[in-house]
């Protein structure tokens, strides 16, 4: 993985080993080391753990970083509201939140415990704090600061680089501070419409207004049809595709008391009591 310049993570190893598997390379070599080889691991000590690690690190999994905070007396309640371990009765999961938004950072300092709810509310949650970015040409790759935000002309440069091979869809996300998937979603988008700008949305109002009568027909004819078979049924010729998305289907059935297959048995029947 570090030849392949990934950062060494959980979600890294599933997408290699979901690529090996996808195309049926074999791995019956990877055998590691086997330095620890039929011995139990050593648990680490919390002043171990709770350090600054270097870029090219591993993050910690949440629950060390809890077990280590309790060892050093860090109460286990949320730091913000209070709340404990149990919420309504129910066992509750604290999170470990990173103040700074680095999660390589572990110094006491920087962690603390916050409830789902408090947690969301922060302003590193989910990566609210990386924004996307492109990195100056010979900025040291270390240096998170060396960023400039991308043009949209930049990001296309990048993109045709990708097509064209000259660059591979992890050193352009790493350039611009996303995904590969990203990355990918805009390539396909650029050359479908020509630009990276995504096409606004659609109001959905006026299609459930339109297609309401037709949905809530065919849930009723066909009681067992789900939501994507009803839009895929509503396909208007000649461009062959659904006017409507399965999710506008399940606002509509879901308005109409209809969203499952139980729902529609249950107005079927009644409406044949009362005839």
């Amino acid at each position: 993985m570090r030849l392949l310049g990934v950062r060494i993570s959980g979600g890294s190893h599933a997408h290699i080993s979901r690529q090996l598997k996808r195309f049926g390379v074999d791995t019956s070599h990877f055998t590691g080391q086997a330095h620890n080889r039929g011995r139990p691991g050593r648990r680490r000590s919390s002043s171990q753990v709770l350090v600054k690690l270097p870029p090219e690190a591993r993050r910690v999994p949440g629950a060390r970083l809890q077990r280590a905070l309790a060892f050093i007396g860090i109460p286990e309640a949320c730091e913000r509201c209070g709340v404990g371990p149990l919420w309504l009765g129910r066992p509750l999961v604290l999170h470990v939140d990173h103040v700074n938004g680095d999660f390589l950072d572990n110094r006491p300092p920087n962690l603390r415990l916050l409830c789902p709810n408090c947690h969301s509310q922060t302003s590193t949650f989910a990566g609210r704090n990386r924004g996307v970015a492109l990195r100056p040409a010979g900025a040291d790759p270390a240096d998170q600061r060396s960023t400039l935000p991308a043009s949209p002309e930049e990001t296309v440069a990048l993109l045709r680089r990708v097509d064209a091979g000259e660059l591979t869809a992890v050193a352009a996300a790493r350039r611009l501070g996303c995904t590969r998937d990203h990355i990918r979603t805009l390539s396909r988008r650029l050359k479908a419409t020509g630009t990276i700008a995504a096409a606004p949305r659609r109001h959905d109002r006026p299609v459930r207004r339109r297609y309401r009568d037709a949905v809530l027909r065919l849930a009723l004819a066909q009681p067992d049809l789900g939501a994507r078979r009803i839009a895929e049924m509503l396909t208007e010729p000649p461009d062959g595709e659904p006017p409507i998305s399965h999710r506008t289907v399940q606002l509509i059935l879901r308005e109409a008391g209809l969203a499952t297959i139980a729902d529609r048995r249950s107005r079927l029947s009644g409406s044949a009591g009362v005839a």
